[in-house]
């Protein structure tokens, strides 16, 4: 059997991995970029190891990643963000945030009795009893509650830094989806890990797995530009070649993307209702220095201004020289306005309360960078998981090929998401190859 990956990133890597592990099997993965990992590509400058976005992975002991780590042998180690560390701006009072019992007892964000309250909520989402998944959104399941406006806020900016959107638009995420998403955190022991070393570290390991099955290609600077299908087989055009012939196709990359690839055959009126999705972009402002300029915490989220920076050294020491400091600053973004400048304004604006919240906590910054860099429209995820936009399935009825990638169905949130839909769909390649090969031998 031949297969075709249509990308490089997380979910196309992990496909290959798990496919090229098995014999009998061979294929190749496109990637229309220079490199691989897709948005989680992450390089070197002057000594520091910047990634193209976010890092932390949520609840990483009840993860995709610790399935992967066993059945393709990966081999990594994590540190977990400290909770005692992470605290909430608000109105200028800084507090410990919520994150578990001992702090929730600590915070100032609530009252002794909003306390009490919010402490049976997350109970009740860990019993798997709380009412909230049987809401279609969380704003609808706010309506109706009787919890304060303190309350309320708390479980918007939980669901905003968790899914890195606005409040507004957490509360348009499905009432189920938010549930079973901290149903799985609130069980996990370790809830914010960065994999040390950065995406690189599985990236690279998935992609040596690859390389070491001489049965399999990864092609990069080589898009895919046409498919069709002829006798049951697939026939590929790409930027470089012609007529590439495979049995089967999995697309790995955004589903916008796979709808405008689609949408001149007979299979783009199946990708209509998902090629309008909207994606989650954030702005992200990360800088570096030589020196520790001052560590008074290892994460702070301004909920007035709906931004967090995070000191990414005081967790994972390699990506900075030795005695560096890398903090990422990352604001969620509305994606809503009348014109371009309107846009411009707005951007510009997040960007002067980024600087403004490093003035604060980091005084001297200015002086003492060493490497910068803003990205004011970095995507995070190919589908903004809220009820208006629709996530992909792994197979769509009367289409022949398989999905997978952030912007599919699949567990968790974010970078798992993407691991957790490529495993599935590599998985049931290799169910049904397995099927066909004990009919053929009865």
């Amino acid at each position: 059997m031949r297969i075709a990956i249509v990308g490089g990133g997380l979910s196309g890597l992990t496909a290959a991995a798990y496919l090229s592990d098995s014999p009998g099997i061979q294929g190749t993965v496109f990637e229309r970029s220079p490199q691989l990992g897709g948005r989680a590509f992450t390089y070197e400058k002057s000594g520091f190891t910047l990634n193209y976005g976010a890092h932390a992975v949520y609840g990483i002991d009840r993860h995709t990643l610790l399935d992967m780590e066993n059945e393709l042998n990966l081999r990594f180690n994590s540190k977990q963000v400290d909770k005692r560390n992470v605290v909430y701006a608000k109105h200028g009072q800084l507090t410990p945030a919520p994150l578990d019992f001992v702090n929730i007892m600590k915070t100032g964000v609530l009252t002794t009795m909003e306390k009490i309250r919010f402490v049976a909520e997350v109970a009740a989402v860990i019993t798997n009893i709380h009412q909230l998944k049987n809401y279609p959104t969380l704003g609808e399941y706010l309506n109706k509650s009787n919890a304060s406006p303190d309350v309320k806020e708390l479980w918007e900016h939980l669901v905003s830094s968790n899914f890195f959107i606005t409040p507004e638009e957490a509360r348009r995420v499905s009432g189920e989806v938010i549930a079973e998403y901290y149903h799985n955190l609130f069980l996990s022991h370790k809830p914010v890990n960065y994999i040390l070393g950065s995406w690189s570290t599985i990236t690279n390991q998935l992609v040596d797995k690859i390389s070491q099955n001489k049965d399999w290609e990864i092609a990069v600077k080589e898009p895919v530009e046409s498919i069709t299908m002829e006798n049951d087989k697939f026939i590929l055009n790409t930027k470089t070649r012609e007529s590439l012939v495979f049995d089967q196709v999995i697309f790995a990359m955004p589903v916008q993307q796979v709808a405008k690839l689609l949408e001149s055959t007979p299979w783009g009126q199946s990708l209509e209702p998902f090629k309008n999705n909207t994606s989650t972009e954030v702005l992200v402002y990360d800088v570096g220095f030589s020196k520790i300029i001052n560590r008074p915490f290892h994460y702070i989220s301004d909920m007035n201004n709906k931004l967090f920076i995070s000191d990414v050294s005081a967790t994972d020491h390699t990506v900075v020289p030795e005695g560096g400091q890398l903090l990422q600053g990352i604001a969620y973004l509305n994606d809503d306005f009348a014109d371009e400048e309107q846009k411009k304004q707005y951007l510009e604006s997040k960007t002067l309360q980024m600087e403004a919240l490093f003035d604060t906590y980091y005084p001297g910054w200015r002086d003492n960078t060493a490497v910068k860099r803003v990205s004011k429209k970095a995507m995070v995820a190919s589908v903004k998981n809220i009820h208006s936009n629709r996530l992909l399935p792994n197979r769509l009825d009367q289409v022949p090929f398989y999905f997978c990638g952030d912007g599919c169905e699949g567990k968790g949130e974010l970078a798992e998401r993407a691991f957790s839909s490529g495993r599935k769909v590599a998985q049931d390649i290799l169910a049904n190859t397995a099927s066909i090969k004990a009919l053929s031998y009865s």
